[in-house]
């Protein structure tokens, strides 16, 4: 196909031609003011200059003109052959041959959609005003990751007429239509279901969006599959300002997963999009973005930064705008019966939510626990990588001049809307409107200088210190696949989100393998800081040891440095606790297995702390405030191991914890198999990565057995047929505390012949990097 990118880039250039044809021929340059230019502006043919610097210096001044002029040559030189070989029936907005109405263009371009035959056709709708500065690369992203067509309605027509221009000598009818705001389209909007709801509110911009969506849907809905490029499966709602980012599977692959589990609906979260400069450009220059607030890692570090945000603007917003997500919606749903959405975040109108309650086809890929304060506890909530990684990118706040622009158009609006039933809260949005407000009769350039300070005070990272400290809190992460894959002209896919399925094989061996394994050499472990006092006496270099041991060996053993007393006394809390404790059970992707099952038995009772109330504010009047107590204290030390763990060469950014858990094997020979805590992803995008037991069994016999036994590869990894290496065994002895990685290392509970207690704790977490391409 065509490069687009390579006639977005040399676009300022034109496909400009040498005085080939001219010579002899001269004018002035459109550029410096010369009168010996030899070059013809490669478009229109008219303009003359006298380099390509020239013509990519004074291309902003000429392109309106370009523009204009092109259109005009266009349509006379082809308006003859136009009327004797009419649109086919593709290209009309009923797919019946039927003339389009006069409020519809279509493109005109070479550039079509990238579609494969039999895939799912995905569209765009956008009611757009002012798209002068990225419009074309706005549209072409849509066009490199695969959707079928867009539809936009220009609410300002005259405004926007270079821009469409452009576009519709670019991009072909199959994959664009341009509809103009008009008398016509207005009567036809009283036609919509949605019309009652909002035809006394139409001079509201959001009330002219919802029926432009519900406008574009009906065209979908009674477009004939065949042959009608609006014929489209699904249909989402974006702004300018937004574009899709599909997973790293692509685009088809998330769309072909939502229609094999017959999903109606899927509402995903937004990302906003940081600068660290000005620019009118961002979908090129800006590859920095806010993490949703429920993504943050739960984290000291997480904390710290969503504060590092809050305090940036008056009311105390983490995003500068809306950060409730977009969603897509499947068209055709049920024959003849238009969709009329009331919200252009959901694409569905509530009188047609029920179903999608009962039958569960409403997606998200929003975390669980932020839907009930959203009111979306009726959408499942999805976590598989080809869901969870799909996202919306807001680039809402990228430069002073077009935030002036966009509350220039807006004025003194309402916060109060649609008679009430809207009211826009206290927010960055209410509060550049009163900037803007404030100083409207100082003039333009006060209000400009006014508008740059306001954002860069509140969206902006200005010093590598800065981008360097919010990356390391997780409340911002680097995407840059927009970027890439505008500037290379093809899909660069993200990161995905945790390992692939080939990855988290490999930490599966056979049960051959298994029995190969268990062959293997055998050693005690070595447990650091025996001598020295225990970690918390070596504190901050100790951690670092720690960090180190994880990167080379995955795993480390050492002493806790806590007094003999204490862990005492946690024990015998703990035994106190064994009555309230159940069988353990092995799950895989959160749901029990059969414990038959080879690696599923286990020999232990468990007890999960905050389940049962025994830790946070409330524990220390409990039956338990030691183990509160030392639960508490791995949890620090985990914490403190984040900032280290982020600058290994792990690069590996912890983001929440799991509850606590006592656990109790009573002897017998009880035992738990050969197993990795967190060998298929836990069912989440950040499944657990760390784990940290600590032991409670003062004066442990060690010919008790009941060792921790973990084997550390060699050569290859668990599941290869040829792996190497060894197993450590680290005996559960008072005051012993083991970390490893909970997503990596094999380990099993050796045959106890005398009761044991511990105490574990998993963190998880997902690679730093996950965002980059």
């Amino acid at each position: 196909h065509l490069s687009a990118t390579s006639h977005l880039f040399s676009s300022v250039s034109g496909d400009m031609a040498e005085a080939e044809g001219i010579l002899g021929e001269r004018g002035t340059c459109a550029g410096c003011g010369c009168d010996d230019a030899t070059f013809l502006c490669g478009r229109c043919k008219r303009a003359f200059f006298c380099s390509k610097t020239c013509l990519r210096s004074g291309w902003q001044s000429h392109k309106a003109q370009c523009l204009k002029l092109c259109e005009e040559s266009t349509s006379s030189s082809s308006a003859p052959r136009q009327q004797a070989n009419e649109l086919p029936a593709a290209a009309s907005g009923a797919g019946t041959g039927e003339a389009d109405p006069p409020y519809l263009l279509r493109g005109q371009g070479k550039l079509g959609p990238l579609v494969p035959k039999g895939g799912c056709r995905v569209a765009v709708v956008s009611t757009l005003r002012d798209v002068e500065d990225q419009f074309m690369l706005w549209l072409e992203w849509f066009r490199i990751v695969g959707f079928a067509h867009l539809f936009l309605y220009f609410d300002d027509p005259p405004h926007d007429e270079a821009s469409i221009a452009e576009a519709r000598a670019t991009y072909s009818a199959d994959f664009v239509s341009f509809v103009k705001n008009s008398p016509e389209l207005r009567a036809e909007w009283s036609e919509l279901r949605s019309w009652p709801k909002f035809q006394h509110f139409t001079d509201d911009r959001m009330c002219r969006q919802l029926l432009n969506i519900a406008h574009a849907l009906r065209r979908a809905n009674r477009a004939r599959p065949s042959s009608n490029p609006e014929a489209v499966d699904w249909v989402m709602h974006l702004d300018h300002d937004e574009l899709f980012l599909p997973p790293a599977e692509g685009l088809q692959a998330h769309f072909s997963a939502l229609e094999a589990g017959s999903c109606r609906l899927c509402l995903y979260q937004n990302w906003e999009a940081v600068p660290e400069a000005h620019t009118l450009t961002p979908f090129l220059d800006v590859s920095l973005f806010k993490v949703p607030s429920g993504r943050v890692p739960r984290t000291p570090l997480g904390a710290a930064g969503i504060n590092f945000w809050t305090q940036r603007t008056k009311a105390g917003n983490y995003f500068l705008y809306y950060d409730n997500g977009k969603s897509a919606v499947r068209v055709r749903q049920k024959s003849g019966e238009d969709i009329a959405p009331t919200s252009v975040h959901l694409l569905f109108p509530p009188e047609d939510l029920e179903e999608l309650m009962t039958s569960k086809r409403g997606w998200t890929n929003f975390p669980e626990h932020e839907l009930p304060e959203m009111n979306l506890t009726w959408l499942a909530s999805r976590s598989d990588e080809v869901v969870a990684g799909a996202k919306i990118l807001h680039y809402p706040a990228t430069h002073f001049d077009r935030l002036f622009r966009k509350y220039d158009h807006l004025k003194n609006f309402p916060a109060v809307r649609f008679g009430g039933d809207l009211v826009v809260p206290p927010s960055f949005h209410l509060e550049a409107r009163d900037e803007y407000v404030k100083y409207r009769d100082e003039g333009r350039e006060v209000q400009l200088a006014k508008m740059q300070e306001l954002l860069e005070k509140a969206a902006f990272l200005k010093s590598a210190d800065e981008v360097q400290s919010q990356m390391e809190t997780g409340s911002v992460v680097l995407i840059n696949s927009v970027r890439e894959s505008l500037r290379r002209g093809t899909w660069i896919a993200p990161r995905p989100l945790r390992d692939s399925i080939a990855d988290q094989i490999q930490r599966r061996p056979t049960v051959e393998g298994m029995a190969r394994l268990q062959k293997l050499q055998r050693r005690d472990a070595e447990v650091l800081f025996e001598t020295t006092g225990g970690l918390l006496k070596n504190f901050e270099s100790g951690l670092d040891t720690i960090v180190q041991k994880l990167e080379t060996a995955g795993w480390a053993a050492c002493a806790l440095g806590v007094h003999k007393t204490l862990i005492a006394r946690a024990l015998t809390e703990a035994k106190g606790l064994e009555a309230r404790m159940n069988p353990g059970t092995t799950v895989v992707q959160n749901e029990v297995i059969d414990q038959s099952l080879p690696g599923a038995k286990r020999g232990d009772r468990i007890l999960f702390l905050q389940e049962q109330g025994l830790s946070g504010p409330g524990a220390a009047k409990g039956p338990a405030p030691t183990v509160a107590l030392l639960e508490s204290a791995l949890l620090d030390i985990c914490m403190q191991l984040d900032p280290r763990l982020q600058r290994s060469k792990l690069r590996l950014r912890l983001t929440d914890r799991c509850d606590g858990m006592l656990a109790c094997y009573n002897g017998g020979g009880a035992a738990y198999g050969a197993h990795v805590d967190n060998a298929d992803g836990d069912g989440r995008v950040d499944g657990r990565v760390l784990t940290a037991v600590l032991y409670l069994n003062v004066d442990w016999d060690r010919a008790a057995g009941g060792e921790l036994s973990i084997f550390q590869p060699e050569f290859g990894d668990i599941g290869d047929v040829g792996v190497r290496g060894r197993w450590h065994d680290v005996y559960p002895e008072a005051g012993t505390l083991v970390l490893f990685r909970a997503d990596r290392m094999m380990h099993e509970v050796r045959p106890s012949r005398a009761p044991r207690h511990a105490l574990s704790l998993w963190i998880c977490g997902q690679a730093v990097n996950y965002g980059g391409s």
